[in-house]
């Protein structure tokens, strides 16, 4: 019997060290998302043709984990961004749920070429 409930105690504590790491994780990721919202006046105070180090001086870190695959699939011109382009990702601040999910700086040639709200497809 004693062995029973060790055995009974070494799952939970697994089961419940498994669901603590992934709820970190979650809040987390939250976490970093929120750090790289910005709102629409701080988007639309980047103008375009404005240094890329003035930009992203003026703005928080960008998100880092961005798969553009993921944002774009097989669009190869990546919904409008101009050729040759480095894009940075933000989240939207205060995220609704019913509009676009990021906003898109793309620079050129160290300058500010193209800003826009991006939608991420939904996942099938």
């Amino acid at each position: 019997m004693r062995k029973v409930l060790i055995g009974i105690a070494v799952v939970l504590t697994v089961l419940c060290g498994g669901l603590g790491w992934v709820a970190y994780r979650w809040i987390d990721a939250g976490l970093d998302l929120s750090k790289a919202s910005i709102t629409r006046a701080e988007f639309d105070a980047q103008k375009e043709g404005t240094a890329q180090a003035q930009v992203l001086t003026a703005l928080p870190e960008p998100l880092a984990d961005i798969e553009e695959k993921d944002l774009y699939g097989d669009d190869s011109g990546r919904k409008g961004a101009p050729a040759g382009a480095t894009c940075v990702y933000y989240g939207i601040s205060p995220l609704t749920g019913d509009g676009p999910d990021l906003w898109r700086f793309c620079f050129v040639d160290g300058k500010l070429a193209e800003k826009s709200a991006v939608t991420i497809p939904a996942q099938r």
